[in-house]
């Protein structure tokens, strides 16, 4: 499908729209041929497809790591590990993406994957907005499922930067000003020596700065709490950014998973105990994510606001970037 004018339009097409309108739940799987995928990953596209009956899957991220030992006195060992970044569209707006992210985890053994899932209308509607994350990912991920076979590809106008720069500069004052208040409360909480509240700040400090760096660096407006799923999201434009608070280190592994229940355990279980030297140890390393998190955003808006002066430039008629 042609790409539109950007100059004329900002929303789906009349063709566009019509083609949202036509998913039928019985159709069978259908790969897109013209775009091959790994065999490990056209599995769980199958799965999800047969499963959830969605209307298109795009990839919008696909990061491997490999490793091989070998030697005279140990067995060779080879590793391969994908982590993929999905998104779905479905037909109705009920919102699925928890039951979809488990089954997706589930079933996905060579690696990790993270999905989000959204309705073709909120879609749309996103597009129409001029949002950045849904238009970058139609127009430049990869399609791998469409409902309908005779859909190898779509295009939808291309996202203008206008003033994306300063709508950035708001999401990451709110966010980081929020996370900083609730790292003093923390810090307050320890002084106090009330361990388990807390973890439950720090848990908000992660929380509100992963949520910031997400709008920020992809333009997706997250609503989502957990941690580790957080963390992975922001893999995908800063791959190495969960190794400041997990590794492979169980210590490490033991503190985060302290860290990742304290958001429900701390209000709700009686029994949810939090020794100071725990508390200590998460407090500083949560500490520094904030601060790493603080020069990522900035250095981020820093390239958006050359990219939205550039575009001002060439064409200073065209509506707000989001």
């Amino acid at each position: 499908m042609k790409k539109q004018n950007t100059s004329t339009t900002n929303a789906l097409s009349r063709d566009q729209r019509e083609i949202c309108s036509t998913y039928q739940p019985l159709l069978p799987y259908c790969p897109i041929q013209e775009q091959p995928i790994d065999e490990e990953l056209q599995v769980i596209v199958k799965l999800l497809a047969e499963k959830f009956r969605p209307l298109y899957i795009y990839c919008f991220g696909d990061y491997a790591e490999s490793s091989r030992k070998v030697g005279c006195f140990i067995d060779g060992v080879a590793h391969h590990h994908h982590r993929y970044y999905l998104l779905m569209v479905i037909e109705g707006a009920g919102r699925i993406e928890h039951i979809v992210q488990d089954y997706a985890s589930s079933h996905f053994q060579q690696g990790a994957i993270t999905i989000l899932v959204h309705g073709k209308d909120t879609l749309a509607e996103a597009v129409r907005s001029n949002n950045r994350f849904f238009i970058t990912v139609i127009n430049k991920g990869k399609l791998l499922y469409s409902h309908d076979p005779m859909i190898k590809s779509f295009q939808v106008p291309d996202y203008i930067p206008t003033r994306a720069a300063d709508k950035a500069q708001k999401h990451y004052h709110r966010s980081i000003t929020l996370a900083t208040g609730f790292l003093e409360s923390a810090q307050e909480c320890l002084r106090n020596e009330k361990s388990h509240l807390s973890m439950f700040m720090l848990h908000q400090v992660v929380e509100q700065c992963c949520i910031g760096m997400i709008r920020i660096h992809l333009g997706y407006k997250s609503d989502i709490h957990h941690l580790y799923r957080l963390l992975y999201l922001c893999e995908s434009f800063s791959p190495a950014i969960s190794g400041l608070l997990l590794s492979n280190d169980q210590e490490q592994k033991r503190l985060f998973d302290l860290l990742a229940i304290s958001y429900s355990a701390a209000r709700y279980q009686d029994n949810f105990v939090v020794c100071q030297a725990d508390a200590e140890k998460l407090y500083h390393r949560v500490a520094a994510f904030l601060k790493f998190a603080d020069e990522l955003c900035l250095d981020q808006i820093e390239r958006m606001a050359l990219a939205s002066a550039t575009e001002n430039k060439i064409n200073p008629l065209i509506f707000d970037g989001k």
